[in-house]
């Protein structure tokens, strides 16, 4: 071998490392190239989770793999993002990737496009969560519209009732078996009547006659006047926020600060959903990101994440339906022509 030919394979080495190396390293901190812009961009990422898993990921009309799945060094900018499976509505929307930070939908629910109800009764002549409760629930609660039929308001949860006085308006707690009477309130409500609304007996949703919703907090007894002309609240299971609707709107109230995308901040409303015909009722289901509601003779449901749309299916459609979820046994209920049906989705 020559010399000249050993310089030659050395400067070229030489070449080559100067040219390769800078795209490594770039490459390794994170850095790409856009072609679009024809310029190198910080990358990002997007982390999609679903239920069910596995379903299809398509990324500006392209096979992006299954759910879940996180796709990285994406170039920062807005992508065309949709989930789906067979048999199911597939979820879409349009995501922000910015630099060096994954933008998350952890989140995806795929509703099946067609659903099987089980008829459970016939003859249901009360309300739904009435219907549904044991009979030791219903002596219970039997019980406790005894002990407080003389309150503004009341409701039991578990062994415990929780009463606005007639008296003095303030919210008072007290065990079905007389024992540990409390008050919790440090002032009055209104004059008026009262539905009462809570999980575990920390945080209140108190609702008037009138349509006036009101939160309290057991740490401080405070009573924070919500919104007006509402119709019906619901506090998720989780105590981090609560959903309230009148005849027209959904909203959501965060209690905490939402620390998964999308964030949110405590004392945070946020408008859900609006609709020109009347909506019945609203909860949260399949879990606490999502709600069902009732337009009519349709049961909808659509998501909490309101990123560039907010996905919304119709699930059932039957006469004037009163929906129910109970969360023991996971299982949706509604109530239609006095006749019971449930739902199991996965």
């Amino acid at each position: 071998m020559s010399r000249r030919f050993r310089r030659f394979l050395f400067y070229s080495a030489v070449a080559i490392f100067i040219l390769v190396t800078p795209p490594v390293v770039l490459y390794a901190l994170g850095y790409s190239f856009d072609f679009q812009k024809w310029q190198v961009v910080t990358a990002g990422g997007i982390y999609l989770k679903s239920t069910p898993s596995a379903a299809q990921i398509t990324l500006e009309d392209k096979d992006a793999g299954l759910t879940n799945r996180l796709i990285s060094r994406l170039s920062p900018r807005n992508y065309n993002v949709v989930v789906s499976k067979d048999g199911y509505f597939a979820w879409q929307k349009k995501l922000e990737v910015r630099p060096q930070l994954v933008t998350e939908a952890r989140n995806i629910f795929l509703f099946p496009k067609q659903v099987s109800p089980e008829f459970i009764a016939q003859n249901a002549t009360s309300a739904l969560s009435y219907f549904l409760l044991t009979d030791s629930e219903k002596e219970n609660q039997s019980q406790a519209q005894s002990i407080a039929s003389s309150t503004a308001g009341w409701f039991l949860n578990n062994d415990q009732i929780f009463y606005i006085s007639e008296i003095n308006f303030n919210l008072y707690q007290q065990g079905l078996n007389g024992s540990n009477n409390q008050q919790i309130s440090q002032e009055p409500l209104p004059a008026s009547h009262y539905q009462i609304f809570t999980n575990n007996g920390a945080r209140f949703l108190i609702l008037s006659d009138i349509g006036n919703l009101y939160y309290l907090d057991k740490t401080d007894g405070v009573f924070q006047p919500i919104a007006q002309g509402i119709k019906g609240a619901e506090l998720a299971t989780d105590n981090k926020k609560f959903l309230y609707w009148s005849d027209n709107e959904i909203w959501v109230y965060f209690l905490d600060k939402i620390l998964i995308q999308p964030y949110r901040q405590v004392g945070e409303k946020e408008l859900i959903t609006r609709y020109a015909q009347k909506i019945s009722q609203a909860i949260f289901y399949p879990n606490n990101e999502y709600i069902a509601f009732v337009i009519g003779d349709q049961i909808k449901i659509t998501e909490l994440d309101g990123r560039d749309q907010r996905n919304t299916i119709d699930l059932i459609l039957v006469p004037s339906p009163q929906i129910f979820f109970d969360q023991n046994n996971n299982y949706f209920y509604y109530l239609t022509n006095k006749l019971i049906f449930r739902l199991g989705l996965e």
